[in-house]
């Protein structure tokens, strides 16, 4: 399942075009049918078999499953952690997010090892997040959002797999917010070219980071006459090895979608299984350090995850890097400029001012470093409206004593107000 969880960093940084219903060209279809052939050839002739089963992944048998299996969980990253600084491309960034103003949906097809995919995703009213999401495998496997929810039908299993959390979409919107973290990110490098088939200036955008899921990097190519992004491709590992877990070969902008498109029909009568919860074996290392996190000595679980998660907002209140940093270790993989103005967002009505609740843990699991929770929040934000977001926390047993750090998003913020 690691794999899988490209496709919704990709989304997240799709980040060009001009204000139109849709944006394509014939040239680029022509590109983009070459590009779908060839793309198809090579990930036939380059199989899986460098990833490493777990748990869900047993359970996924098939590579589409797999790859829809946990698309966007990413977007909850870029949410909360993301990348550093990067030199500005060479348009004024500020022509893209003029281009982006009224687009809200945005439908996306792409390859990976063993066959492809069709992502359709719409934002809501406010045009912060994504609401709506579709993905449809080769396969015949289905995965979308639905009140709160995600779920995945597995044809061959006659089997919907759900878990109560927006595990798919996108946690930012394309916009503003979205392009300023690609403009800022310290370990990309951007590269000028033409496309031999069309003749047209490309820039290709190289990036990689580490998040709540693990290690990941992508290339993205951009037009430098529409500002659109021609092609992106995504690896689960830094350095961009191997074939990709995802590639797109056709991206297209929306004013709209109707709720047509969003509509799932599940024939015959499945049955229902949920995911356990998981975080990736990449994180134990900074999550094992016993010099971050709180104790959680003679406390129970519910306790101790409710102290840990409301440390994290109000250190997120008070803008305290520090605090943040020590009860979520992986927040140090990121600048404190990059912190402070993607999760304390000082100038923006959407940052939060005060934790309403912190609810009951909903659901368990365990990673190789002891057992993890999931936790409900109910916070409010400056601008007045209400959303809820779930924190993973992770438990600890370290010299013989009891403690807890906050592991990260368990999907993406949902408006409940």
């Amino acid at each position: 399942m690691k794999y899988n969880r490209n496709i919704e960093i990709i989304i997240k940084n799709i980040c060009a075009c001009k204000r139109t219903k849709t944006k394509t060209t014939n040239e680029l279809d022509h590109r983009i049918i070459n590009d779908a052939l060839q793309a198809q050839e090579k990930l036939k002739k380059n199989n899986s078999a460098d990833i490493q089963p777990k748990i869900w992944r047993i359970i996924m048998k098939n590579n589409v499953r797999k790859l829809t299996a946990t698309i966007a969980v990413v977007a909850v990253v870029l949410a909360f952690f993301t990348f550093g600084r990067l030199n500005t491309p060479a348009w004024a960034i500020s022509e893209t997010i003029e281009a982006l103003k009224d687009l809200k949906a945005v439908h996306i097809v792409g390859a990976f090892p063993g066959g492809t995919a069709e992502i359709w995703m719409r934002a809501n009213e406010a045009g912060t997040q994504s609401t709506d999401v579709v993905v449809k495998g080769s396969h015949g496997a289905i995965t979308w959002s639905k009140n709160g929810s995600t779920y995945q039908y597995e044809p061959s299993q006659n089997t919907v797999y759900f878990e109560h959390a927006l595990t798919v979409g996108m946690a930012q919107w394309l916009g503003p917010e979205l392009l300023e973290m690609l403009s800022q990110a310290d370990n990309a490098d951007i590269v000028r070219g033409k496309d031999p088939a069309t003749g047209r200036e490309r820039i290709m955008l190289m990036c990689s980071m580490i998040d709540v899921h693990g290690a990941q990097s992508w290339i993205i190519e951009f037009d430098i006459a529409s500002k659109l992004p021609v092609s992106m491709r995504q690896w689960q590992n830094l350095d961009r090895s191997g074939p990709p877990s995802f590639q797109t070969f056709k991206i297209i902008y929306y004013e709209k979608l109707p709720d047509s498109v969003f509509e799932v029909y599940i024939p015959g009568s499945p049955t229902y299984i949920e995911k356990p919860l998981t975080i990736p074996d990449e994180n134990i290392g900074i999550l094992s350090n016993p010099l971050y996190g709180i104790s959680a000595e003679s406390m129970t679980q519910q306790e101790a995850a409710e102290k840990a998660v409301r440390t994290l907002y109000q250190a997120v209140i008070n803008q305290d890097l520090d605090q943040l940093k020590n009860i979520s270790p992986l927040c140090r993989n990121w600048n404190d400029e990059f912190l402070r103005k993607i999760v304390f967002k000082p100038d923006k009505e959407e940052r939060i001012a005060e934790i309403i609740k912190i609810g009951n843990i909903f659901k368990t699991g365990h990673s190789k470093l002891g057992p993890i929770a999931a936790v409900p929040t109910v916070l409010q934000l400056q601008n007045g409206r209400k959303v809820e977001e779930k924190m993973i926390v992770q438990f600890r047993q370290i010299g013989g004593k009891s403690s807890c750090v906050v592991h990260g998003p368990y999907g993406i913020s949902r408006e409940i107000e």
